[in-house]
């Protein structure tokens, strides 16, 4: 069935996104409202959102939506009322709710329907939100003024029809409206930017921020009004206090997006001329309104107050960090350039003009870099927040109680990074909840602490994110690991017996590899943890493992902070130039052809103990092989490259030099290139294919089953 929103060209993006933050916001809320904590601050935080749902739903005519949402604000409006003080009971049902509210937005970029629970879930909330209040305690606070509109209660009856225009209109219709009291009050009048395309969402939104402030008396248009589709470019509040006391109310109405101006006058003062000296106001657009002096210099300050953040397509910043991927690399052939023209001019005025050029051409470019690299930064929070609910859930199914701990939400790292680490993050703490922590009796019995944790954390450290899942559950033992790799035929005997504990806790990264006694829902299928590496790997980083039994394991996961501009070192092999990323490699070396062994026809060298294998580097991808040869000097140039805990020596004609590189994809006319991550373009115009390590080391040791440790051959 095809769905038609009332919606202009490119309003689905907008509307998405501020769902999206708005349902995220929820669940949260409801995750620390499932453990009794019913802050009234959270309360406020979680009604708004659920307002503001719905009031977004309602303006786009998204029905089912604005439904379901006005079902969840009642039963969130009763507990900041007081109505319902156990949040608990309702906790799954409006997790579910929040689920079905991710299709019910999916749906508007969709144009069909995804989901054909929404009426019934509604059904099913206000049952048990009546349900609820009929067994809540009758001796409750009574919701005053804010919360009766909290909760939905009716507002003071309208008196002007929906079509009426102006501040003037709205102001003489609260004038008119206002109930008798001695206490002081003030007329807070708020505008929104006509143009604005959400103007009722904004109303909404400036209205629940105005009643969750205490102060709210009345509101014209009411709630009910804007809800119905009332259209006006402003709000009329009466608000109790005088202008002097409401500063903080006016800046948090001020932040609402679209409002361009907030005038606060006392009550007494309105029937005189409202441009006088109890006037205060700040407008969001100095040049749009014409102002002039004094009113100029405060809506600069508003201005810089508020518009600090835009919405912007990810789109256009991968444009943009393409452009200056090629800027860096003709920032590379200038500084080159320049370099041939000091050897060859020498000391002369031109030559060092080329060179001051170059540097300072470096030096802005890598400045350039560094700010449009941060722009694609994000905080791992948006990845860290899916957990809560992951483990609340999973915990749920198995019996389990896990406490979730989340330390450098805030680290951030590339977008492209991001969006790839998600799912290896998801195995980790699927594994950790199902086979790392015991149940709680089992835990008693082993003198721990009967609730579980799982702790995610987040740290930036020598230009990487290291990311790390740790557990205090079981941990792994060593001999377990090498008997079902036995038993899986992964290695012989002899193997698995020479094997140490180090190397045994990485068999679980090995394909197929489990060791969990049945197949679950959950994991024990041995495809998580080869997932992970796999995908940890392609992205350029390492996954290490450590773990104690009956203590816990600890997975670190280290990620390059971006994937569009790399360190490599750039070599040359035959008459090829080949670039290896920094984050494989570990030193350089020149020895004699002397230093070289030869064990079993294979080329090996010994490195502080170590016992290397030596390959050229054309042979290590793939190229008809030529063989080991010392260069002009009897000297053989090797670079020692590390994946996992392999190593492997490649052997190459010369180092060219340390740079940085934009990797490029080579395009589905290259098809797939073993050993080759992509290609780079060079100072002088030549490309340059980027070497893909671990692929070349675990091509040169083949299939895990067909391997055989040191000690076993």
């Amino acid at each position: 069935m095809r769905l038609a929103f009332d919606l202009q060209p490119g309003d689905d993006r907008l509307f998405t996104d501020e769902s999206v933050e708005q349902i995220e916001r929820i669940e949260e809320g409801l995750l620390k409202l499932e453990r009794g904590d019913l802050d009234a601050t959270l309360l406020n935080e979680v009604f708004r959102a659920a307002h503001t749902l719905k009031g977004s739903a309602a303006t786009i005519a998204h029905t089912r939506m604005a439904g379901l949402t006005h079902a969840m604000e009642d039963i969130f409006g009763a507990m900041r009322s007081g109505r319902l003080t156990d949040a608990r009971p309702l906790a799954d049902l409006l997790l579910s709710t929040v689920d079905v509210l991710r299709a019910l937005v999916e749906e508007v970029s969709a144009g069909e329907v995804l989901t054909e629970v929404a009426e019934s879930l509604t059904d099913e909330l206000r049952s048990a939100f009546a349900a609820a209040s009929s067994s809540a305690p009758a001796d409750g606070p009574a919701p005053g003024p804010t919360a009766a509109a909290a909760s939905g209660s009716p507002a003071p009856a309208a008196t002007a029809t929906p079509g009426a225009r102006g501040q003037d209109s709205i102001v003489a219709r609260l004038l008119a409206e206002v109930p008798p009291g001695d206490a002081p009050r003030s007329v807070v009048l708020c505008t929104v930017d006509p143009a604005s395309a959400w103007a009722s969402v904004r109303l909404l939104q400036l209205a629940i921020e105005a009643d969750a402030s205490g102060r709210l008396q009345l509101s014209v248009p009411s709630r009910e009004e804007i809800e119905g589709g009332l259209e006006s470019g402003g709000l009329a509040l009466l608000v109790h206090g005088q202008p002097e006391d409401l500063e903080s109310l006016r800046a948090t109405l001020l932040n609402v997006d679209e409002v361009t101006a907030v005038d606060v006058w006392p009550l007494e003062t309105m029937g005189e001329d409202r441009v006088g000296a109890d006037r205060r106001q700040i407008d969001l657009g100095p040049e749009a309104r014409g102002l002039a002096g004094a009113d100029r210099a405060i809506a600069g300050d508003r201005l810089k107050a508020t518009q600090q953040t835009i919405r912007i397509d990810v789109t256009r910043l991968d444009e943009l960090m393409n452009l200056v991927g090629e800027l860096i690399v003709q920032k590379t052939r200038i500084q080159q350039h320049a370099h041939d023209v000091m050897l060859r001019l020498g000391d002369d005025p031109l030559a060092r003009e080329a060179e001051a050029v170059a540097q300072q051409f470096a030096r802005v470019t890598g400045q350039l870099q560094d700010r449009v690299t941060g722009l694609r930064m994000l905080p791992i929070e948006s990845v860290f927040s899916r957990f809560p609910r992951v483990v609340r859930d999973i915990a749920a199914r198995l019996g389990k109680s896990v406490r979730l701990e989340i330390e450098g939400k805030e680290t951030e790292l590339d977008r492209s990074v991001l969006e790839e680490v998600g799912d290896p993050l998801g195995h980790l703490v699927r594994n950790a909840l199902d086979h790392g922590l015991e149940t709680s009796a089992e835990r008693i019995e082993a003198g721990k602490d009967p609730e579980g944790f799982v702790r995610l954390t987040a740290r930036h450290a020598e230009g990487q994110i290291l990311i790390t899942v740790e557990d205090d559950g079981r941990g792994m033992d060593p001999e377990s690991l090498r008997s079902a790799a036995v038993s899986k035929g992964i290695l012989s005997q002899e193997a698995a017996t020479a094997m140490s504990d180090g190397d045994a806790l990485r068999l679980v990264f090995a394909p197929g590899f489990s060791t969990a006694a049945r197949v679950t829902d959950v994991s024990g299928r041995g495809v998580g943890m080869d997932v992970v590496r796999t995908n940890i790997e392609r992205l350029g980083g390492r996954v290490e493992i450590r773990s104690m039994p009956g203590r816990g394991t600890r997975v670190e996961l280290s990620l390059p902070l971006t994937l569009a501009i790399i360190g490599a070192l750039m070599v040359r092999s035959g008459e090829r130039i080949c670039a290896l990323p920094l984050t494989g490699v570990v030193e350089t070396l020149r020895l004699d052809a002397s230093s070289i062994s030869t064990v079993r026809g294979h080329h090996v060298i010994t490195l502080r103990g170590r016992v290397v294998p030596v390959e050229v580097l054309d042979n290590a991808l793939g190229d008809p092989r030529r063989p080991l040869a010392p260069g002009s000097r009897g000297l053989i140039n090797l670079v020692v490259v590390r994946s996992r805990s392999a190593e492997l020596a490649l052997a190459v004609d010369e180092f060219v030099g340390q740079h940085e590189i934009v990797l490029k994809s080579m395009g589905a006319f290259a098809g797939r290139l073993n050993g080759v991550a992509g290609a780079t373009i060079m100072a002088d115009g030549r490309v340059a294919l980027v070497a893909d390590i671990g692929a070349l080391l675990e091509r040169r040791a083949g299939p895990p089953a067909r391997r055989r440790s040191p000690a076993a051959a």
